[in-house]
């Protein structure tokens, strides 16, 4: 049974973590929205409200892009500060490929928007420092955005130590797990191991624990094992580009993600076109285009 909130009526919580939940809601026209608020539990945490505070900063100032979740409007409601976002139906990274199947009936077309996202919110002036598969979502037409800012942080001209920052150890770079100065190539390694895992069905540096994941990570002569070699579909080239994006230096990955995109899209020949619709048994890979 829906249940009112502010000037909202929440149909289903679609979404829970430590701190936020994600509800299917309707607004006062019936549109249907979704409605992602602090929970009350969150309010314990002494950085959940600054967290949440920084993350609807930088969705009020980010100018709409076809793949970054669209910002409709805030407000607090029941002591709870919340955002309202378009709701997407379809499911986030992680759970695509934890279905261990391809599911998406062109993964060019979702690696471009992946990579055109992150673009956009650089190009604005943001990192993101929290890139990884549950922060994308692919609706059921197979259309790919970023969501969840709210450990993202001003772009540095220079790399820069930031306050401790909330993330997840398997998509930070060296530097980011080491306490260093980082600054968008800590954006351009979470892609690529998230590109990566997409492809493959497994991440990089897996070990037989987190903790081996983790000395893999930090290990500059660790091999990870290119992803053509798991999936034939790939070409070598975009097996490349995304290898090249978890360099464990900084300076030996794309120097930033207009570089990266552009290859890309060179690589794939991608034009942006309708997506049909989705969760298909192949990857279909456009051939590159001649010349």
């Amino acid at each position: 049974m829906a249940k009112r909130f502010g000037d909202y009526l929440l149909h289903e919580c679609v979404a829970q973590g430590a701190i936020t939940e994600i509800w299917l809601a309707t607004d006062k026209f019936e549109n249907v929205v979704a409605v992602r608020r602090l929970r009350r539990s969150g309010l314990k945490h002494s950085s959940a409200p600054k967290l949440f505070k920084a993350g609807l900063k930088v969705q009020r100032k980010l100018s709409p892009h076809p793949n970054i979740i669209r910002f409709i409007s805030h407000g607090k409601a029941e002591g709870l500060p919340f955002m309202v976002l378009e709701y997407i139906q379809g499911a986030d990274l992680k759970l695509v490929i934890s279905r261990n199947q391809n599911l998406i009936d062109n993964i060019a077309d979702v690696l471009i928007q992946m990579a055109d996202g992150l673009t956009h919110l650089h190009d604005r002036g943001w990192i993101h420092l929290d890139y990884k598969p549950e922060n994308v979502m692919v609706s059921l037409n197979g259309h790919a955005s970023l969501l969840d800012f709210d450990t993202a942080q001003m772009m540095p001209r220079k790399p820069k130590k930031f306050p401790k920052i909330t993330g997840t150890p398997a998509y930070m770079p060296p530097e980011q797990l080491q306490g260093k100065a980082l600054d968008h190539r800590a954006d351009i390694y979470a892609w690529g191991v998230t590109a990566y895992e997409l492809l493959s069905h497994c991440k990089p540096f897996a070990g037989r624990n987190p903790d081996e994941s983790l000395r893999n990570q930090l290990n500059k002569q660790f091999h990870v094992k290119p992803v053509h070699r798991h999936n034939s579909e790939v070409p070598s080239t975009v097996s490349q580009l995304i290898h090249q994006c978890f360099a464990f230096q900084p300076e030996d990955r794309f120097p930033n993600m207009t570089i990266l995109n552009a290859q890309l899209h060179k690589m794939l020949g991608v034009q942006h076109h309708p997506i049909t619709p989705t969760f298909s048994s192949e990857i279909l890979f456009p051939k590159p285009l001649a010349g």
